[in-house]
């Protein structure tokens, strides 16, 4: 039996599987975000997304809270938890909207509360 598109992105929240990213997938953070900004294929999330959000911060969170399902779109709230490097702490809302078609994420667009993100890396993100 095929995965549901929301068994698909639990599975990404509990593991972060870069298998479970489709190849061409298309990753749109805010650009008042760190890191920031459209990133287009798997290779560009997991070399260059991730790796510039971590560098800044000690630790970072990601806790889902509740997933709204409409076929292969699931929106899903909840909170980030960080730390920043200077040891600064903060929690701070999102939404992300996935697109899953065929058991791959193709589509991720991230909406968050960046002042309080840029609070604990003590920076004016507007």
């Amino acid at each position: 039996m095929a995965a549901s598109a929301l068994d698909v992105v639990r599975a990404w929240y509990r593991s972060g599987d870069p298998a479970l990213l489709a190849p061409e997938i298309d990753w749109r953070v805010l650009d008042s975000f760190p890191a920031g900004g459209n990133y287009r294929g798997r290779d560009a999330v997991l070399d260059r997304f991730f790796p510039a959000v971590l560098a800044r911060f000690a630790a970072y969170e990601t806790m889902p809270e509740s997933f709204h399902v409409a076929g292969g779109t699931i929106v899903a709230t909840g909170r980030y938890r960080v730390r920043g490097l200077t040891g600064v702490a903060a929690e701070a809302d999102f939404a992300h909207i996935w697109t899953v078609e065929e058991g791959s994420i193709v589509a991720f667009r991230q909406i968050a509360d960046t002042a309080a993100i840029g609070a604990a890396i003590g920076a004016a993100i507007s």
